[in-house]
Formats: C-alpha cells, sequence, structure tokens
C-alpha cells in the first residue's frame, strides 16, 4: 500500500511551505543526486485556457530542486492535433504567453517532438484489450536523473479525468504514440442525425472529409482529433460505443511502458485544484465543479489520482455546476468511468488503488 501525502487548502495557506513539505517529507528532493538533471513534466496550457496550473506553483518547485543541487528543467511534448501547442514554435510561444519562460521559471523549457531521437519500447502481454505494439518515449526525457510530474486534476471528454497515468500516457511519448492511442476513439459518422452542414469539411485540419453523396472520410489522412465531433452542432459524429473506456486501457498501457522503460526516479505532485470539466488542452475547459482541495504527493501514480478522485468525491459540489454527485462526479459527466485507467493501470503493476493518506 503506497504512502500519500496531502497538504489540505482548508489547513494551510501557504501554498509555497506546503510544496516544500511535500517535497522534503516524501523524502523525494533528497534523492535528487548533485548536479543531478530533474525533468519537470507538466502541461503549460493551450492558448486562452485560464485553468492550466499556475507558474507560481512551478517556480517553487524549481527553486527547490535548485537548492538542493539539482538542474531542473521543464518539460512536454507537442501536441497531436492543431492548435496553438502542435509545433515546439508555436508550443514554446503558447508556454511564454502563459507564464512559461525561462526567465519567469528559472529553468529552460524543453518541448519534444518526433524529429527527437526516439526509444522504442514494446508492450508484451497487454490486458483488457489493448492492441497496441509498441511505445516511442522522447529519449531527452529518459535520460534525465529525476522526473515530478506536476499534473492539474481536471475532467477529460475522453478519459473522463486526468491527473498524473494521463499526464505520463499523452504526455511523455510520440506524436505518433499518442494517435495510435486516440485512434481507438475516432468520431464515428452518424448519417442518419447528418444535415450536411459543411462544417466539419471546412474545419478538418488535414482535409480528410468531403462532401460526395454525403459525406465521406479518408481514414489515412485522419488524426483522430476529434475537431469534426466538436464542431457539430447535429450529432453528426459520435464517440463509438466503449471508446472512452479502451482509450483508458491504452493509456494505461503507454504509462506502463514508459515506467518501464524509465530507471531514474520519480515523483508524483498532483494540484486538486480549479477542476473543471475539461482538459488544460482545451480553449476553454469551463468553471470549477468542486472547491480547491489541496497538493498530493506520491511515489505511486495510481495511488496518488486514486487519492485526488476519492477528495473530490467527497468535496461539496458547487452549486449550479452539476446535477448528480458522487461516485466519480468527473467520469459520470462524461459519460464513462474514470476509474478503468487506474484498474488497467494496476493490472500492469504500475501502482496501486489502495493508499494510505497522511496530512502533513
Amino acid at each position: 500500500m503506497s504512502q500519500v501525502l496531502f497538504f489540505d487548502y482548508l489547513k494551510g495557506n501557504d501554498h509555497i511551505e506546503g510544496i516544500n513539505r511535500l517535497l522534503v517529507q516524501s523524502g523525494f528532493i533528497d534523492a535528487i543526486p548533485d548536479e543531478g538533471s530533474v525533468a519537470i513534466k507538466l502541461h503549460m496550457g493551450e492558448l486562452g485556457n485560464i485553468r492550466y496550473l499556475r507558474p507560481f506553483f512551478v517556480s517553487s518547485v524549481v527553486r527547490l530542486v535548485k537548492e538542493k543541487g539539482g538542474k531542473p528543467f521543464l518539460f512536454d511534448t507537442v501536441a497531436s492535433y492543431p492548435g496553438s501547442r502542435d509545433t515546439k514554435r508555436k508550443y514554446l510561444s503558447t508556454a511564454a504567453t502563459n507564464g512559461f519562460s525561462k526567465g519567469s521559471i528559472g529553468a529552460p523549457i524543453v518541448i519534444a517532438d518526433d524529429s527527437d531521437k526516439q526509444v522504442v519500447v514494446k508492450i508484451d502481454d497487454p490486458v483488457d484489450g489493448c492492441q497496441l505494439d509498441e511505445v516511442k518515449i522522447p529519449a531527452v526525457l529518459l535520460d534525465a536523473d529525476c522526473i515530478i510530474a506536476l499534473s492539474h486534476v481536471k475532467g477529460h471528454e475522453l478519459a473522463g479525468f486526468g491527473g498524473a497515468v494521463k499526464n505520463l500516457a499523452m504526455g511523455c511519448v510520440s506524436t505518433e504514440t499518442k494517435r495510435l492511442q486516440h485512434d481507438v476513439a475516432r468520431p464515428q459518422f452518424n448519417q442518419e442525425a447528418c444535415d450536411l452542414c459543411g462544417q466539419c469539411v471546412d474545419e478538418c485540419p488535414t482535409g480528410a472529409i468531403a462532401v460526395f453523396d454525403g459525406l465521406s472520410r479518408d481514414e489515412v489522412k485522419c488524426i483522430s482529433c476529434g475537431t469534426c465531433l466538436s464542431c457539430c452542432s447535429s450529432q453528426g459524429w459520435v464517440w463509438p460505443a466503449g471508446s472512452k473506456e479502451l482509450l483508458q486501457v491504452y493509456m494505461a498501457h503507454a504509462t506502463a511502458a514508459f515506467l518501464g522503460a524509465y530507471k531514474g526516479n520519480i515523483g508524483y505532485m498532483n494540484f486538486v485544484q480549479d477542476i473543471v470539466p475539461y482538459c488544460d488542452c482545451m480553449e476553454v475547459s469551463g468553471q470549477p465543479i468542486v472547491p480547491d482541495i489541496g497538493v498530493l504527493f506520491s511515489d505511486d501514480a495510481v495511488s496518488v489520482d486514486k487519492a485526488s478522485l476519492d477528495l473530490i468525491d467527497l468535496s461539496p459540489i458547487i452549486p449550479h455546476t452539476v446535477s448528480f454527485g458522487p461516485p466519480d462526479v468527473l467520469g459520470q459527466m462524461h459519460n464513462t468511468n474514470s476509474l478503468v485507467q487506474l484498474n488497467t493501470a494496476e493490472k500492469l503493476k504500475v501502482g496501486g488503488v489502495h493508499y494510505k493518506m497522511d496530512s502533513i
């Protein structure tokens, strides 16, 4: 049973002191080798999003790592869908706009894409219907002596919620691997509902959709970004039955593959605040559904995510945000069971859903 440390916002007002105590009391900060490289893995927010992890918290982690003799750098990978983060140049510009730069944070920012050296990790003995054969991981991340995964806990349209497992599954792999995961949830054409408005044809970023005796899609050009579904007002595109749960299964395998390849020390810090319905990758992610809760730390990605979800279920719902209650409020919002990713990850020995929580 893994230990999860909890800094409760209701019991402490000094957030920086809370973050410091989490890293010190966990023993993680003392395990950083002198002059050791420390990758701080995080999502720096889509352009227009206001609910991503605040730079204030990240710079505090950077400062503590540097005080202990480590060499931190912020890390993420480019997005696999169109937007303000689908190239290195665009991501660095978006990061700077959102408050993340070497000058403001105190550490360099490294954004990886598929042009960088990748390490291929084979997947053996998959479970729960996963057909992912391999995962490609940026070598620069595997070369780090330590990793601190900073995750903003929030809802996600496909996965139910995003936390530490999703941070690794989608943020620590190649664009190719991201798309292979998303392919299992490729929107399905619903001809009966389609009114042939042509909106999806105009907005498809790869030109994969055309109007020809109805709608048709070039499956080779399609990158499973979901733009067609998000822009459709008639339910002409829908998520395939069971695809949300299967995506979570693939996510768990990608995380397991990454952790199998990474040989350094890794810690997970979940920020259970700004708990909105949609991901940091959305321009508009919605309003918080429960009050800010606190920060968790563990060396177990599954335990820290499960503890985050449990704390959300124990929190009062903000009036007029959702019409139902626990369990799994975020999963219910998106018509899925968001524990699938954690249960599969446990089968793959990523971590455990049972934990011991200690407040600091």
